[in-house]
């Protein structure tokens, strides 16, 4: 996590969401590629514990982060979600991102090939 938390500075940074001392939430714009022709590209993390889940905190974060990538430079975000995740997937629409496609068996979860979803948005 060390190494994790070293690598988000300056322009790829991370926001966490607390209530009452306790971190609910996080947010991370992160690197999309080595190469330097994305380098006005971001990619969006972010996870919201799931009792806070449809309250607002993700909506927070994603805001504020859309703010930060602006500052930085940034010209658009993209990101990666499962299909089955209605309730992100809500969001990210919400706030002006758009469905690029879905690759097929893209990752193992539970043992088990899964789809994912690619999101971008333009700022």
């Amino acid at each position: 996590m060390s190494k994790w938390f070293h690598e988000h500075q300056g322009r790829y940074q991370v926001l966490i969401a607390e209530m009452d001392d306790t971190i609910i939430g996080w947010a991370s714009l992160n690197r999309y590629s080595n190469r330097c022709a994305y380098d006005g590209v971001a990619d969006l993390s972010i996870y919201i514990e799931r009792s806070y889940r449809g309250k607002g905190t993700g909506k927070a974060l994603l805001q504020e982060l859309e703010q930060i990538a602006r500052l930085n430079q940034f010209h658009k975000i993209v990101l990666f979600t499962f299909p089955f995740n209605n309730l992100g997937q809500g969001l990210y629409k919400k706030c002006g991102y758009r469905e690029v496609g879905v690759f097929q068996n893209q990752g193992i979860l539970d043992g088990k090939f899964v789809d994912v979803m690619a999101m971008e948005k333009v700022l």
